[in-house]
Parts: structure tokens; C-alpha cells; sequence
């Protein structure tokens, strides 16, 4: 009896080896179809590319960042109801996401879509304006991290000392030094890969490469920001002396921004929820990386984004419910940390601002990593002026990393953040940018998809089906309006000092780019490496 259980033992085994081997191969032969060749070990779950996408998402500590804001255009009801607006056309896109996912399950996401999908002749162009535009969205992504974690420390600053932290150079001071330890941490983490594989990876055998760190990383991020989330809103409802009212909650509209249309105040209050809910497509740069990719990575999208809209659902209900004084949260230069601590005392506020500080440090890593290995599939695509400086890598082995494009992206935030001297509304204006470009960075391959492959889209075991057309209009509408949107000056009157400046660094970065391409781009760059054949097959 027992000889035929190990018989049975051993089956198993072999048959589920057989399994992992057969969907190998079958990954492989897909990626070959699109003329690359299997490079990286395929061994990322699904719970590991959706938790992936879900951590640079970073909900808890990214929500936080837009709170004043809401209050501030609309209140109340704009920090609930604005994620109710948004969700339904988020997952619009999500889903469109998902759909390209699964029919070119390759690294390089929207970038390397947007050149697949528009074909040899414009498939070049369109890339090359959607690279740059995912660049712009991870570099100004970078910078409200970052800003937002200067804040988030010297809010703690103040809960714990007497002396109060207001200067704008102690922000920017902050803001560098964090920037600075992020970049230490990208070049010099790697080789601590192995006390993090210790604690959240089972798969010791791998050698480090920095998309294990990052994997590790994010890892690390899902269990504390979920441990956080949880702690941050049982505790608040549960310790504070009194409670709004639910229809105070659910109903209640404070406009403090000038405009007299509350329409349009509402809609400012949105930047909240585009800002939550943005970065659910660095799953796509995992692609290559893991098992059945064209039906995990579609699954993986759809799972960040609901679970990002229920946990900024909650967080608004428990933070509502929490509030003690309106005025006084308004009028405080950290309203978060005011809001943790008249609900609760001041050890509890710290605590839950430590919380925030490791969840954003953690997101700040992701981001620095992200945009490091973007820029650096640009370089190796000659996409990026000098593409031969930047493309070379630092380290040995599969250690290596792209170090300067790490440093360059730093040095530019840095020098990008000082106009905040002159300008209070300019730090709002990064954010919108941000989210500006990130949106029509995932717009751009839907627009080559309706133009270039609106019925002919290569069908991955993911699909739409008759709901494909109608789910990519809607996205690109969208995402049309809300960039409209994010553009409109947060307050009125609108001065130099007040103006939103998100427009103008949009404009710069179309311009940007198409001058990059005028003056030398169309006649290097050929589109991500992908090998095209005589009939124009990819």
C-alpha cells in the first residue's frame, strides 16, 4: 500500500513537472513569435505579478497625498464619490490593459505595444512619443513620492517635538535626502537581495538580478501596507471621541477653491482618485518573466485595480468618520497627521505616520527602479540622446544595473523641484502631470489599436470579445477629459502663483519628444527590438 502511494507521490510530481514544462514552452514559442527569445526564468504567480502591480499602486500611502486637496474641492463628498466616478472608467482602461496584455505578452508594456500595434511605418513614431510620456509620468511620479515622504517625515517631526518644522528649504532639503537614499538603496541593494529573499521569496536558488530585488521589494511593500491599512482604519473609527454623521459622509460639499461651479469643483477633487489609481501596468514589464503571461498578466491588471478601489473606498469611509474638527484639519499644513492625531494621541499619530513613511520609501524604491529600467530599454533602442553612455550598465554578472540612468533621474528631480520656492500650487501641478502622462501613455496604444488594428488584434487566451471596440472608446474618451480636467487651475482667481502649471510640462514633453525625433530619432530609432520580417510580420 504504501509503495503504491509513492508510486502515486512520484506521478504527481512528474505530471505537474510535465505541466510547468509544456506552459514553458508554450511561453517561450509565443514570445519567439514576436522575435525575442526566452531570457528570464519564468517563475512569477500570479499572486506575486498581481501583488507587483498592486504595491506600486502604493494605496495607503498615495491616498494620503491627495486628502487636502478633496477637502478642499468638493470635501467629503468628493473624496468618496470621486473614486465611485472614476473607478467605473478606470477599469475601462484596465481592462483594454488586459485585452493588449494577453495578445502581446512582452516586456516593455505600453511602450512596446504601442509599436507593435501601429505596424513598421508608424509603429516607430508612436512608441517613441509614448516612451517619452512614460517617462515624464515615472519621473514626476518620482518627484510626488518623494515630496510627499519630505512631508510625511517632518509631519512626524512635528507630532514628536515642540520645535515646529515649517521652512520650504527643510522640504526640499528632505525631499533631496530621500531621493539620495533611494538611489543608495537601487545601487547598493542588490547586494543585500539575500536577507530579503530570507524573508519574502521561496526561490533561493535564483541568482539576484534587480528584477528580483524589485520583485522582493514590492513583496514586502503588499504585506506592510496591507498590515497598515488595516491597523490605520480599525483603530481611527475606534479611538476617535466623536464620529460624523453619515450624511455629513456621504453628502456633504465644501468648495474652498474660488470656482463658483460646483461641477467643476467636484471634478478637481478627482486628481485624488487619478492619482490612487495609476501604475497597475508595471505588471507588463514582468511579462517575460512569468508563467503564462498572456492569461496571468491580464488577471493580475484587473485584480490590482479592484482591490486598490475597495482599499481607497475604505480608507475614505474610516478617515471620514474619524474627522474631529473641519476647520482645524483644513487650516493645518499636515492634515493627515492632524486627522491621526486628535483621533487618537500623539504616539498612535506617529506610529501610523511611520507606517506611511516606509510604505512611500518603499514605493519611491519601486518607482527609481522602474523608471531606471524603462529609460534603459530606451537607450538600448536608441530612443535617448548619447544612447550609448546611458545604456551601459554598472556591476557584474546578473548583478548589473543601470546606475546612471538611476543618478540621472534623481539629478533631475532635484533640479525640477525648486521652482516650489516660488510657487505653493506648483507641487499640485507635478502631481497632475503625473497622472496626465501616465493616462495618455495608456491611451496611446489604444489609439494605435482603433487606427491600425481595430478589428484585426491578435486574440490572446484573454478577450473582450464585442465588448473590445466599445471598452477602448470609452477609455480613450476618458482619458481625454480627465487631462482636460487636470489642467484647470485648482484655485481662483488664477495668478502666476496660482496657475496650473501641468499643461505647460505636458506641452514640454510632446514637444520634447518630437524634437528628439525630428533631430535625429527617425533615423536611428526602429522601434523596441523585435525582428520584422520581409511581409512586415512581427
Amino acid at each position: 500500500m504504501e509503495e503504491k502511494k509513492g508510486n502515486l507521490q512520484q506521478f504527481d510530481i512528474a505530471k505537474n513537472a510535465e505541466s510547468i514544462a509544456s506552459s514553458s514552452d508554450q511561453d517561450a514559442q509565443q514570445l519567439e513569435h514576436f522575435g525575442y527569445k526566452q531570457e528570464f526564468q519564468r517563475e512569477i504567480s500570479l499572486f506575486v505579478l498581481a501583488g507587483f502591480s498592486f504595491s506600486t499602486m502604493a494605496v495607503l500611502p498615495n491616498w494620503s497625498i491627495g486628502f487636502a486637496n478633496a477637502m478642499i474641492s468638493g470635501g467629503p463628498m468628493s473624496l468618496f464619490w470621486g473614486f465611485i466616478v472614476a473607478a467605473p472608467f478606470v477599469y475601462c482602461i484596465a481592462l483594454a490593459m488586459a485585452e493588449l496584455f494577453s495578445a502581446y505578452p512582452v516586456c516593455g508594456g505600453v511602450y512596446s505595444w504601442s509599436f507593435l500595434l501601429a505596424g513598421p511605418k508608424w509603429g516607430p513614431l508612436m512608441s517613441w512619443v509614448c516612451g517619452y510620456m512614460m517617462t515624464a509620468a515615472l519621473m514626476t511620479a518620482n518627484m510626488t513620492v518623494a515630496y510627499s515622504l519630505a512631508e510625511y517625515i517632518i509631519a512626524l517631526s512635528n507630532i514628536l517635538n515642540v520645535h515646529q518644522i515649517q521652512s520650504q528649504g527643510a522640504y526640499v532639503g528632505i525631499y533631496a535626502a530621500v531621493l539620495l537614499i533611494g538611489l543608495a538603496y537601487c545601487a547598493l541593494g542588490i547586494k543585500f537581495n539575500g536577507y530579503l529573499n530570507k524573508f519574502m521569496s521561496t526561490h533561493h536558488d535564483v541568482p539576484a538580478r534587480p528584477l528580483h530585488l524589485k520583485i522582493n521589494v514590492l513583496l514586502f511593500t503588499v504585506i506592510w501596507v496591507f498590515i497598515g491599512t488595516i491597523i490605520i482604519v480599525v483603530t481611527l473609527p475606534a479611538m476617535a471621541d466623536t464620529h460624523p454623521s453619515a450624511g455629513w459622509v456621504f453628502t456633504e460639499f465644501q468648495n474652498r477653491t474660488g470656482w463658483s461651479n460646483k461641477g467643476l469643483t467636484f471634478l478637481l477633487g478627482m486628481l485624488q482618485a487619478g492619482w490612487t489609481l495609476i501604475g497597475y501596468e508595471n505588471g507588463a514589464h514582468l511579462a517575460e518573466g512569468t508563467k503564462n503571461a498572456d492569461v496571468t498578466g491580464p488577471h493580475s491588471i484587473l485584480i490590482s485595480v479592484f482591490a486598490a478601489v475597495v482599499q481607497s473606498l475604505i480608507l475614505c469611509v474610516s478617515t471620514l468618520f474619524s474627522i474631529q474638527d473641519v476647520e482645524e484639519l483644513m487650516a493645518s499644513s499636515f492634515p493627515v497627521a492632524t486627522l491621526f492625531v486628535r483621533a487618537t494621541n500623539v504616539g498612535l499619530a506617529a506610529f501610523f505616520m511611520v507606517i506611511l513613511i516606509v510604505a512611500e520609501f518603499g514605493c519611491l524604491v519601486n518607482t527609481i527602479v522602474a523608471l531606471g529600467n524603462l529609460m534603459w530599454a530606451m537607450a538600448r533602442d536608441s530612443a535617448l540622446p548619447n544612447a550609448k553612455f546611458w545604456y551601459k550598465l554598472t556591476g557584474e554578472g546578473a548583478r548589473k544595473i543601470p546606475l546612471r540612468l538611476y543618478i540621472l533621474q534623481v539629478v533631475v528631480c532635484i533640479v525640477f523641484i525648486m521652482p516650489t520656492f516660488a510657487s505653493e500650487v506648483y507641487w499640485s501641478a507635478i502631481m497632475s502631470t503625473a497622472v496626465i502622462c501616465a493616462n495618455v501613455a495608456y491611451g496611446i496604444p489604444y489609439v494605435c489599436r482603433m487606427i491600425w488594428k481595430r478589428h484585426d488584434l491578435p486574440k490572446g487566451r484573454f478577450s473582450l470579445g464585442k465588448a473590445s471596440i466599445p471598452i477602448t472608446v470609452i477609455s480613450i474618451l476618458w482619458i481625454v477629459f480627465f487631462a482636460v480636467i487636470l489642467c484647470i487651475p485648482t484655485v481662483n482667481p488664477v495668478s502666476v502663483y496660482t496657475m496650473n502649471w501641468s499643461c505647460l510640462m505636458f506641452g514640454a514633453v510632446v514637444i520634447l519628444a518630437l524634437t528628439f525625433w525630428h533631430l535625429g530619432g527617425k533615423h536611428v530609432f526602429k522601434g523596441p527590438t523585435y525582428q520584422v520580417d520581409a511581409a512586415g510580420h512581427f
